[in-house]
Formats: structure tokens, sequence, C-alpha cells
């Protein structure tokens, strides 16, 4: 008899410890949203930083894409100013994704107000030396094409840059087919391929120094004047 009511406890005990811990498990469950609620807050929180920086890339896209109307237009006439609006506005709506993805994910640059302030300063300030580069070449054009014996010499111009960030590289390019006389033919990987009507056009990027202007714009390192290649066939283009 005593030998069974042992045994009973034994099993009474045994139930009781499996009842503890189920109900130990059960509190532990209940209290498990906790965390989850810090996880959905902090999920929140980067969304809403994520959607801060995007619209700052917003902002800054259109700002570079409307004073660059305003400079290539030349007129300030309410109706072709609201038109520049527009156009900047629907281009960069069809393009934010692309410029942003580059900034933040193919640069791996983390966008932040300050430094992006910085960088529209600085590309307003570059703007003007741009245009002085803009009129000095429409000068040298207009001479080779009004000369009686039209000195052309017409020559693909192989250089590459050290700017690694994809924006920097595009706005050399840009740039460079803005400058009458030099075309950007080809950009891949920071190595470009430049058509130039005489080789004293692109003197300035024989001796990187729009390479640098546009480095300085982008925070990216100056470079020294880079190793050409002048061509002036395809068959030399594709030795």
């Amino acid at each position: 008899m005593d030998r069974f009511a042992r045994c009973y406890q034994g099993k009474r005990r045994k139930v009781y410890a499996e009842e503890t811990r189920y109900q130990q498990c059960h509190d532990r469950g209940a209290h498990h949203g906790v965390p989850e609620l810090m996880r959905d807050t902090l999920r929140s929180q980067k969304t809403t930083k994520h959607g801060h920086k995007r619209l700052i890339s917003v902002i800054l896209q259109f700002i570079i894409l409307f004073v660059f109307w305003l400079i290539l237009s030349g007129h300030f006439e309410a109706k072709l100013i609201s038109i520049g609006v527009l156009s900047a506005g629907l281009v960069t709506f069809l393009t934010n994704d692309l410029f942003y993805s580059t900034l933040r994910y193919g640069e791996r640059v983390d966008i932040k107000t300050r430094l992006v302030l910085l960088q529209l300063w600085r590309f307003l300030a570059y703007l003007p030396w741009l245009l002085s580069r803009i009129i000095m070449a429409n000068i040298q054009v207009a001479y080779l094409v009004l000369h009686p014996k039209m000195p052309i010499e017409p020559v693909l111009l192989l250089f590459q840059t050290r700017m690694r960030k994809g924006i920097a590289q595009v706005t050399l390019a840009n740039s460079i087919t803005l400058t009458p006389g030099t075309i950007t033919v080809s950009l891949e990987n920071g190595k470009y391929i430049v058509h130039t009507l005489k080789p004293p056009l692109a003197q300035e990027l024989v001796e990187a120094k729009m390479q640098n202007k546009v480095a300085t714009v982008y925070m990216e390192k100056k470079e020294q004047p880079p190793i050409t290649r002048w061509v002036y066939s395809l068959e030399e283009l594709k030795k």
C-alpha cells in the first residue's frame, strides 16, 4: 500500500512539473509580442528614414534638371519657366528610381542632408565654369567651320577616370557632350571614348582639368592626367 502511495505521489509530482513548464512556456509566449512590437517600431522608423532620403533625392534631381533647363534655355518668361518646371518634374518622376538606386545601392552611399546640400552647392558653382567652357568651345568650333580650309582633324580620344561614383562619371560624360567639338561616344566602367573635331578641343580632358572639376563636386579624389590614346580610325579602335 505504501509502495502504491509513493508511486501515485511520484506521478502527481511529474504531472505538476509538466503543468508548471507548460505554464511558463505559455507566459513567455504571451510576452513574446513585446519584442515583435519593438521590431515593428524599428521597422517603421527605418521606413520613415528611407522615405526622407528618397524625398531628398527627388528634390536634388529636380533642382539639377531645372537649373540645367534655365541655363540652356536662356529665357525667363513665365510660360517657358512653367514648361521647364513641368519637364524637370516629368523627367524626375520617370527616372528617380534609377537616380536614387545609383546613389544609395549602386554606390553604397548613405544619403545625408548635409552632404546632399554641399554637393548641390558645388554643382551650382561648377555650372558657370562649364558654361564658360561651352562659350569658348563655340568660338573655337565656329573658327574651324568658317575657316576657308576648315582645318579639322577628327579623332577619337580614349582615357579612363579614377572617379568611382556613377553620377560623377555620367556628369563628366554629359559635360563633354555639352561642350561643342567633343562628344562622349562610349562610357563603360570609367573608360571613355570621346570624339573630337581636333585634339586641342579635348586638351582639358588630357590634362584632367574637367575630371577634377567634377571630382570636386562629388567629393572624389583628384587625379593626375590620365593615360590617353588617340585613334584616327575604327580599325585602330578594334586593336
